[in-house]
């Protein structure tokens, strides 16, 4: 069962553009908005931020949002902005029913 009361937070999605040649380098080209969702988020257990502190100042969080064809399209690669800050995506899955999708992400320090 889900409960869309409880997604209060309008998150956007970024997502790489093409890389950029200049004859010397390559550089990664400029992220272009994706989309966005509105999302529960859960930051991770006590144990996990006091890890996550002692390691980088890292903050993990979910995102729980609808299931629809931008959020299924998330990868590793992309990133997402939530709360002025963009946050790295490490997995990117089915919820606990199909209308569901979940995003584990760590802000980026």
């Amino acid at each position: 069962m889900s409960f869309a009361g409880r997604r209060e937070h309008l998150i956007e999605f970024y997502r790489a553009g093409a890389p950029i040649d200049d004859g010397y380098t390559t550089q990664p080209g400029a992220p272009a908005l994706l989309g966005s969702a509105w999302a529960e988020v859960r930051f991770g257990t006590g144990q996990e931020r006091r890890e996550a502190a002692q390691e980088s100042a890292s903050v993990p969080a979910v995102f729980i949002m609808l299931a629809n064809p931008v959020t299924r399209s998330l990868v590793p690669t992309d990133t997402l902005r939530f709360d002025g800050a963009d946050y790295d995506i490490s997995s990117s899955v089915p919820g606990r029913d199909r209308s569901e999708w979940q995003v584990t992400a760590t802000r980026s320090a």
